[in-house]
């Protein structure tokens, strides 16, 4: 009885190391513990700009805790160099009208809650915004905002490049 106790702690001693080096590993090695669970993070694969002026806010929130939404409170259409070209704050953001927010998943939806724009975890939504000008033809960039104020996370920067043809 006294073997199989000792082989059972050992073999669970062994798993749990492997286990828990296997993820250091795969998540930046052992000087930074990494939680995705813990800050929210943002995908914008899929967002287009039209020289109308339309712009096709394409955004999943990939991490992050599942408590509660995201909260976009900037969003921005940025030159290449960085300078901000048009941006949606948070009173607008929290405005939206609900046509103009498509979720893929409608019964934990993206929506306007009067301070922000929240995006659940796991959803993927299409969010139309408008630009009161026509924007000329070229490369730009399309990044939102946190709440907390960061536009990364996970070394994911949330934004994309677009091409307005």
């Amino acid at each position: 009885m006294m073997k199989e106790s000792l082989i059972a702690i050992l073999a669970m001693l062994l798993a749990t190391g492997i286990t828990f080096g296997l993820y250091q590993i795969n998540f930046q090695g052992f000087t930074h513990l990494t939680n995705y669970s813990k800050t929210p993070a943002y995908d914008l694969t899929g967002t287009r700009l039209y020289s109308n002026g339309t712009l096709f806010l394409q955004i999943a929130r990939t991490a992050g805790p599942d408590t509660y939404g995201g909260f976009i409170v900037l969003v921005q259409i940025l030159y290449p160099n960085g300078t901000v070209l048009y941006q949606w704050n948070a009173q607008q953001l929290g405005h939206i009208p609900n046509k103009d927010i498509i979720n893929q998943f409608p019964l934990h939806p993206a929506k306007s809650d009067g301070f922000a724009l929240v995006v659940p975890l796991g959803q993927n939504a299409t969010i139309i915004l408008h630009v009161p000008f026509h924007i000329n033809p070229g490369k730009y960039i399309v990044r939102v905002y946190d709440v907390d104020g960061s536009d990364s996370a996970y070394g994911i920067k949330f934004q994309t490049e677009v091409t307005v043809e």
